[in-house]
C-alpha cells in the first residue's frame, strides 16, 4: 500500500492515490467506506510500499542513477536539498557575501550576446547608506557585475524554474509546504546555516549508499559550516594562482581600492588584508610541503635551490600560525621566504627582484608566474616537478603521434616534449638534498 509516514506511522497517501487514478484525495477517501477503512489502515501500517514518481532519473553518479525512483514523500525535502544545493554554488564559485546571494532575484543572469561572459547583476548592501547615513537595507545594485561561470549559470536557472518571479530565495517559496504567496522577504541566515548542514548529512548518506564511503563530507573541526565561510574558501583559491590577486581583487569588487593602493603594496587595508593573509598561507603551505619533501629525501634542483633549502628550514616555525593580517605581514616582509610553487610551469619560483626576469624594467615585490622563464635565476625544481614534465611529454609525444595532428604541428609538439624530457634530466644529474652542504 502506497504510504507516508505521519504522527508516528504509515498512512495511506492519499494525494498520492489519487494522483494514479486521476482524481481528487477527497474521492479516494470517499471510496474507502466507514465499514473498510480500519481495515485498509492496519493492512497500510503492516505493509507499508513506497509512492514512486514516474519522473525519469537522468542524474548520474560514476555512471550509475543516484537513486532507483523519486518518491512522493521526499519530493518536499529534496526541493529544499536542491536549493540549498544551488546556495553553496552561488557562494562558493562567485564569491558572493551571503545576503548578496539571498538578494538576487530572477532575471538577474540574462543570456550574454554570443560570445560573451554569463554576468550576474546583484545587489551590494555592506556599507550602503542613505543621504542620512543610516544603513540602506533595500542596498544598492552592484556597479561591477559577478562573472558567472557555468555551475552558477546553471544554479540559477534552476531557482528561476523554482521562484521564477521576484527573489530566488524567497521564504515562502522555498518553504514547506510550498504554495505560499510570496511575501518579499528570504530565507533567513539561520534557516539557510541549518539547510546546509541537513544537506551535508543527506549528501553524506547518499555517497555511502551509492557505494562512495570516500566522498562523504568530513566533520569539520572548526564546527558547522554555515554559509559566510564559502567566500573565504574561494578567495584561497585564487590567491594561489598565477595573478591569483588581481583576479581576487577585481572579482570581489575592490578593484579601485586595488589599483589606488597598488597590487604589490604592503601597507593594505580591507581586502588588500585577506589577500596578505592568503598570499602569506600560499607562501606557508608551500614552504611546508618543501619541508616534508626535502625530509623524505625528495631531491632539488636549480640555481635557486640552496635559497629553497634554507627557506623550507624554517618552515616548522610558522606552519598553521597566520591568522592576522601582522603575522601574513611579517611573512611577506621576509626576503628569505618568497617561495612561490608554479604548477604550470613545473618549477618554483625562489624570488628575488633584482635576478627575475619576469620584471625587465619594473621592480615588484613578487613575481609574475605566467610570465616565468626557463633561464631565470630564481627557478628551483624538485623531483615532483620533474616527474610532471616527464608525464607532460608523455602526453604531447601521444599528440604528435595521432594522425589527426597536421606534420608541422606535430613537428612542435615532439620538440616541446623532447624539450621537456631535457629539462627533466638535468634536474636528475643536478640533484641535491639534505645530505648535502647547504652553505
Amino acid at each position: 500500500m502506497p504510504t507516508r509516514w505521519h504522527k508516528g506511522e504509515h498512512q495511506i497517501s492519499m494525494t498520492y492515490l489519487a494522483a494514479l487514478v486521476g482524481c481528487s484525495p477527497k474521492q479516494v477517501n470517499g471510496h474507502l467506506r466507514s465499514e473498510l477503512r480500519q481495515g485498509f489502515r492496519v493492512y497500510a501500517r503492516r505493509h507499508p510500499g513506497p509512492c514512486p514518481l514516474a519522473t525519469p532519473i537522468t542524474g548520474r553518479v560514476a555512471g550509475q542513477p543516484w537513486t532507483e525512483a523519486i518518491d512522493f514523500t521526499e519530493v518536499p525535502q529534496l526541493m529544499r536539498h536542491l536549493s540549498v544545493a544551488c546556495f553553496i554554488v552561488l557562494a562558493y564559485l562567485t564569491g558572493m557575501r551571503p545576503a548578496e546571494v539571498m538578494g538576487l532575484e530572477s532575471g538577474c543572469c540574462p543570456e550574454p550576446p554570443s560570445p560573451g561572459r554569463h554576468l550576474i547583476y546583484g545587489r551590494v548592501f555592506k556599507g550602503v547608506h542613505d543621504q542620512d547615513g543610516n544603513h540602506y537595507s533595500a542596498g544598492q545594485v552592484r556597479d561591477v557585475p559577478w562573472v558567472a561561470i557555468a555551475p552558477v549559470v546553471s544554479a540559477i536557472r534552476v531557482l528561476e524554474r523554482i521562484a521564477p518571479d521576484g527573489l530566488l530565495f524567497d521564504s515562502a517559496v522555498h518553504s514547506i509546504p510550498r504554495g505560499r504567496i510570496s511575501t518579499g522577504r528570504v530565507v533567513g541566515f539561520e534557516a539557510m546555516r541549518n539547510r546546509v548542514e541537513d544537506f551535508i548529512t543527506w549528501a553524506s548518506n547518499l555517497a555511502v549508499r551509492l557505494g562512495r564511503p570516500h566522498e562523504a563530507v568530513p566533520d569539520d573541526p572548526f564546527g558547522a559550516l554555515g554559509v559566510a565561510r564559502f567566500r573565504r574558501s574561494l578567495a584561497w583559491h585564487i590567491a594561489r594562482r598565477p595573478g591569483g590577486l588581481v583576479a581576487l581583487a577585481i572579482q570581489y569588487g575592490h578593484m579601485r581600492t586595488a589599483v589606488s593602493a597598488g597590487y604589490a603594496a604592503r601597507g593594505r587595508g580591507c581586502i588588500h588584508e585577506l589577500l596578505d593573509i592568503e598570499t602569506a598561507r600560499a607562501t606557508a603551505d608551500t614552504l611546508t610541503t618543501l619541508h616534508d619533501d626535502l625530509a623524505a629525501g625528495t631531491g632539488i634542483s636549480g640555481p635557486a635551490a640552496r635559497r629553497a633549502i634554507h627557506a623550507a628550514a624554517q618552515a616548522p616555525t610558522f606552519a598553521g600560525s597566520i591568522r592576522t593580517h601582522r603575522q601574513a605581514r611579517d611573512i611577506l616582509g621576509n626576503p628569505a621566504l618568497t617561495v612561490y610553487d608554479n604548477p604550470h610551469s613545473f618549477l618554483m619560483c625562489v624570488y628575488r627582484r633584482e635576478r627575475a626576469l619576469c620584471h625587465r624594467l619594473d621592480a615588484s615585490d613578487a613575481p609574475s608566474l605566467d610570465r616565468c622563464k626557463p633561464t631565470c635565476a630564481n627557478i628551483a625544481r624538485t623531483d615532483r616537478h620533474a616527474s610532471e614534465l616527464v608525464q607532460y611529454a608523455q602526453v604531447l609525444e601521444k599528440q604528435a603521434a595521432s594522425e589527426a595532428v597536421p606534420g608541422p604541428l606535430a613537428d612542435r609538439l615532439a620538440w616541446r616534449a623532447s624539450h621537456l624530457r631535457d629539462l627533466a634530466g638535468r634536474h636528475y644529474d643536478g640533484r641535491i638534498d639534505l645530505q648535502e652542504p647547504t652553505s
